[in-house]
């Protein structure tokens, strides 16, 4: 085991006394506290989520792994002579200093309320509470008071990955084409690098679509299914020639369909990505050959709905400027249509980034995943017995994360879009909408550029892949998976 005198980053630690082969444990139930307790490497009761108070120094959030419940105290007369103890609460965590020392030729660190003098220890003959109690200068005199730290690697979920690509394979798409097939082993890598997942765990699936004849004789759709071989997806994408397509909108009604009936495993975590620069048919676009929408029938907002109720997220890499410039109601449309399954659009302006956007697409998704699990109970209790509003729900579970320190991978890539009012009103019809036919003629036309202006031209575009407290957007989506599969 290695062992750190204090927590250098946010992550999962055990918390062990210096010179004894004791560990800070959770203790819940009807007289909660903590305790020292021997160790047990496996159990989350002595694993603790450590987070980093912004703009704070040595001052810590402190979460059991266990059941997510936050560190406190109680202070009482009758507690250890009026020093009073820690213990978890159903809530968020107080913040915590944790200060490192040097003494007796050691280094360790003591754990004490943010802004008071008394620390952590153990110290009632008899018992293994923790408790407050006076700083002792020496370790000899306090040596329960005196804490080392290991930090825990990632810890593989139980849910695996498929992730499901949807590829634009018209005239215009070459490029990304080539792009994925070149970065399918940068996504893969990107994905298995964080520990979470080994490389079985992770299958891909795609479907290629074009168009409905007479825009297109080739291909509506072509399928590939899934495979844990990043190679055989690479060669899949290989044999992609992108031509053809006709009229600008393509058939990715009938993707999405294909997609939602494709071979899932029931316990993965479920992510679709659409890389594309058009619309599909039937929302209202100049020239569109197929202006009633797809000719089989299939309207990809009732698609995106079943979607949403069986737990995949769908994620639009919108290909820009093009899709912007060219169709006046694309963006919105996905963006409500993304809404239903809890996914999100990404602009794509720099093909550079194209692998950055779908691995962290899916590594957003499956930490939502995680929090839809822990949280889908309490969310559907709040809408049902106490008629709360998403909106409502949202915020109050965002403040419930953010004082318990909860971290969310995070996908941060350069916005491209001008904010137009007008915009997110069409998004939110679309969002609401059943099928096409309720929500197209309710759509208005967004006055002036929808891409800013230095996106115009050709210029660089930059994401990453962090570890962030998670965002008000990021509980809107993991609300709205819950809501879903609730219907």
């Amino acid at each position: 085991m290695t062992y750190q005198s204090k927590p250098i980053s946010n992550g999962v630690y055990r918390i062990k006394v210096l010179n004894e082969n004791n560990f800070i444990e959770s203790a819940p139930g009807n007289n909660p506290g903590l305790k020292l307790a021997s160790p047990s490497p496996d159990s989350n009761k002595q694993k603790w989520t450590l987070t980093k108070v912004p703009g704070q120094s040595n001052v810590w959030t402190m979460v059991s792994v266990e059941d997510q419940s936050g560190i406190t105290y109680k202070k009482t007369a009758d507690t250890y002579w009026g020093y009073g103890y820690p213990y978890p609460q159903n809530g968020p965590s107080l913040n915590w200093s944790i200060l490192e020392r040097t003494s007796d030729g050691q280094t360790f660190s003591k754990i004490k309320l943010s802004g008071e003098s008394n620390c952590f220890d153990s110290c009632d003959p008899g018992s293994d509470a923790v408790n407050f109690y006076y700083d002792h200068a020496h370790v000899y005199d306090g040596p329960n008071q005196c804490f080392v730290f290991e930090l825990v690697p990632n810890v593989k979920p139980s849910a695996p990955l498929d992730i499901m690509f949807l590829q634009d394979a018209t005239g215009s798409q070459q490029p990304y084409i080539n792009t994925a097939r070149n970065g399918i082993t940068q996504i893969c890598d990107t994905l298995v690098s964080g520990g979470k997942f080994a490389p079985n765990d992770i299958r891909f699936g795609l479907i290629a679509f074009r168009d409905h004849p007479p825009q297109d004789q080739s291909f509506v759709i072509q399928e590939y299914p899934f495979t844990t071989d990043s190679g055989n997806v690479a060669s899949n994408l290989a044999g992609l020639t992108a031509t053809g397509g006709g009229d600008g909108p393509e058939s990715q009604s009938d993707a999405l369909s294909a997609a939602y009936r494709a071979d899932w495993k029931d316990e993965a975590t479920k992510v679709v990505v659409l890389v594309t620069d058009s619309p599909p048919h039937g929302i209202g676009e100049d020239g569109d050959g197929f202006p009633k929408g797809c000719p089989l029938q299939i309207d990809p907002l009732r698609v995106a709905t079943r979607m949403g109720r069986a737990g995949i997220t769908l994620y639009v890499i919108a290909c820009e400027p093009t899709l912007s410039q060219y169709y006046k109601r694309a963006c919105d449309f996905y963006q409500g249509l993304v809404k239903k399954t809890g996914g999100r659009v990404v602009n794509l302006g720099d093909l550079n980034v194209l692998p950055t956007l779908i691995a962290g697409s899916a590594l957003e998704a499956v930490d939502n995943e995680i929090l839809v699990t822990k949280h889908q109970v309490e969310v559907r209790s709040m809408a049902n017995n106490q008629n709360m509003s998403a909106g409502e729900i949202s915020q109050r579970l965002h403040e419930d994360f953010v004082a318990a320190g909860v971290q969310h991978s995070t996908l941060v890539v350069d916005n491209m879009y001008e904010q137009r009012t007008q915009g997110d009103r069409n998004a939110e019809i679309w969002f609401n909408a059943e099928d096409l036919d309720e929500a197209k003629d309710k759509i208005q036309q967004v006055e002036g550029n929808r891409i800013l202006e230095k996106y115009l031209s050709e210029v660089s575009q930059s994401a990453a892949i962090e570890t962030q407290p998670i965002s008000l957007a990021q509980v809107e989506m993991v609300v709205q998976k819950c809501l879903m599969r609730g219907s």
